[in-house]
């Protein structure tokens, strides 16, 4: 994410952090608080500073359309 905006592809390159969809969702919804539990739920991650970065970013109240 860069400049408030984000993308999502497929690669053949390991990510700083690995989701699943409902992973994402949950991530999305603001659902993983610390970095801790969202490595309890299953999401890899390469270094704890990435994933907190990632956990960072969802601080803020999600904006959910109408079917999510």
């Amino acid at each position: 994410m860069k400049g408030g905006s984000g993308q999502i592809t497929r690669t053949q390159a390991a990510g700083e952090v690995r989701l699943t969809r409902r992973q994402l969702a949950v991530c999305y919804a603001s659902g993983y608080r610390t970095a801790a539990a969202a490595r309890l739920s299953g999401v890899v991650a390469r270094s704890d500073k990435a994933l907190s970065s990632l956990i960072r970013v969802t601080e803020h109240e999600p904006w959910l359309p109408d079917h999510f």
